[in-house]
């Protein structure tokens, strides 16, 4: 709330530094006799003076500023913390999604979009279930972790709009009746300062468009901050109706004991959960989440971690990403190429070198490049090459998702007669750290040869290859080695080259919008003439 106060501090004063009319214009009257020129009591007045047609660098890189702040910073809606998360981790939390939005826009718009979508899809659900007041908002505010529950046996967790649905409909708790004007109460950004950062979003926009109408040189800072305002608006228009640094969740108590609706399910996965004892209901894994939780997971080698610490989560992620079907991907792509394109509007522009102008052409070219090749990759390992094996071998493959769906059939008995001791292995595993509870779940989950009995193990058992299992590693680089999160090599290793190529040619174009600065055009330093705009009658 106090960076907010700031942003509007900030856009106040950069207002009135706009429209504030320069003290050095001020003289006297040229009549007036010099005994009452030289009184220090008379006031010099002046009537309406233009202000100086000109702009200096640090008015270009204030601007850009600013604006890039409203676009990273006050669009981020979070979700609900954990009970006991204090507001240094919740500062972090923000600056971390900062961070991201700043390395690559697309991405939040990305997230939003998604839970757009998901929200979309909960309010269509719940009024086939007949709950017609279901709202987006309604949605929005479970899918952030709005809404807790409590188990006799077991802690408190969060649970998103299709868990709570799962609930609602097998009656383990009753349909909670809040109003949409109390979820408006708990969000602590209101309508009117969106309001006011779009506004300046749309002022900085209009000035970027009559500064090219007007043959204007626009730096390469004002077009990274284009692009910026891009992904900004399709990420304050997918989360408009989502509340923004809401901290106060409802707790939804039963009396029905985890254990029993464990038992009762006829799709829990067997075997510990990942995230709480509900995923079967939501947690849905696929190539964009694999890919993301692949990248963290290096991240987590090298001891920075952004997720929950224990088992259960006391929250939902920030970075949850929902699934995009084929009309969502559309987006993405097309949002994708329209941020990345940008850039190459500066292809003619004016660089205090020729290197530099090189530069950036060359990292410009490779941003537009990566989008198409990330897609192509991802239909060639997930669609392409498998089609392509199953008809020249005629052979069945079944994709991950298909063996995942195969186990979640075939689990029931084993999730009947085992699911409280998974309960209490969990609840036992949850005091712990990520790393003792997967050590743990590796040791359970050895993988026994097909041609030999359990109960009598062969003698001499081949050990995998160092390639073998370096092989496996970056197949899958999670912990606890769960198999919805395998990516298939010829997947993992290209998309390292993409994400080195992007990265390193977004660091590129931001270190050449600074280095722009000493050397531009004079134009550049030209104001907008908007009476040049209006009509002029003869």
């Amino acid at each position: 709330m106090i960076f907010t106060n700031l942003c509007l501090i900030i856009i106040a004063f950069s207002i009135q530094s706009c429209l504030a009319i320069p003290t050095s214009n001020i003289t006297g009257f040229p009549h007036a006799p010099q005994s009452i020129s030289n009184d220090s009591s008379v006031f010099l007045t002046q009537g309406w003076t233009a202000s100086p047609s000109g702009r200096g660098s640090i008015d270009i890189l204030w601007s850009c500023l600013v604006t890039i702040s409203l676009c990273s910073w006050s669009v981020l809606c979070l979700q609900v913390p954990g009970p006991h998360d204090s507001r240094l981790t919740i500062l972090w939390r923000r600056l971390w999604l900062t961070a991201l939005c700043g390395v690559g826009p697309e991405f939040t718009f990305q997230i939003a979009l998604g839970q757009m979508l998901s929200a979309r899809r909960s309010v269509r659900d719940f009024r086939n279930a007949d709950y017609a007041d279901w709202t987006m908002r309604h949605a929005f505010y479970a899918d952030s972790g709005g809404f807790l529950l409590q188990t006799p046996d077991f802690k408190v967790i969060p649970i998103d709009a299709k868990q709570l649905l799962y609930l609602i409909t097998n009656r383990y708790v009753e349909y909670p009746q809040i109003r949409i004007q109390d979820i408006r109460d708990k969000n602590k950004v209101d309508d009117f300062l969106r309001l006011i950062s779009v506004g300046q979003i749309i002022w900085f926009s209009a000035t970027m468009i009559a500064r090219a109408a007007q043959g204007l040189e626009i730096t390469g800072m004002e077009l990274t901050t284009a692009a910026f305002i891009v992904c900004s608006l399709g990420t304050t228009f997918c989360w408009w109706n989502k509340g923004a640094d809401v901290a106060a969740p409802i707790t939804l108590t039963t009396k029905t004991t985890m254990v029993d609706i464990l038992k009762n399910a006829k799709y829990a996965l067997p075997g510990p959960y990942q995230q709480t004892p509900l995923d079967f209901i939501s947690r849905h894994e696929w190539y964009w989440s694999r890919y993301w939780k692949h990248w963290i997971n290096i991240l987590r080698n090298m001891r920075i971690v952004f997720a929950p610490k224990t088992l259960p989560f006391d929250r939902l992620e920030n970075t949850d990403w929902k699934e995009l079907k084929r009309g969502g991907q559309a987006a993405f792509y097309t949002m994708s190429l329209a941020y990345t394109a940008i850039f190459l509007a500066a292809w003619n522009n004016r660089f205090p070198t020729d290197a530099e102008k090189i530069i950036w052409r060359i990292a410009s070219l490779s941003m537009v490049a990566t989008v198409p090749l990330f897609f192509s990759i991802t239909a060639f390992a997930y669609e392409v090459y498998p089609a392509l094996e199953r008809y020249f071998r005629s052979v069945p493959v079944l994709s991950t998702e298909s063996q995942r769906v195969e186990i979640s059939s075939q689990a029931l008995p084993e999730n009947k007669t085992g699911a409280k001791d998974i309960l209490s292995e969990e609840s036992i595993s949850s005091q712990s750290s990520y790393k003792h509870t997967n050590t743990d779940l590796e040791k359970s989950e050895e993988v026994i040869p097909s041609n030999h009995s359990s109960r009598n193990p062969p003698r001499h058992c081949s050990q995998p290859s160092i390639l073998s299992r370096i092989a496996a590693h970056i197949r899958n680089n999670s912990l606890s080695k769960d198999p919805s999160l395998s990516i298939p090599l010829k997947a993992t290793l290209p998309m390292y080259l993409v994400g080195f190529f992007y990265c390193s040619s977004r660091m590129l174009i931001l270190t050449l919008d600074i280095t722009q600065l000493r050397s531009l055009p004079k134009s550049a330093f030209d104001t907008v003439d908007w009476g040049a705009f209006l009509p002029h009658f003869s």
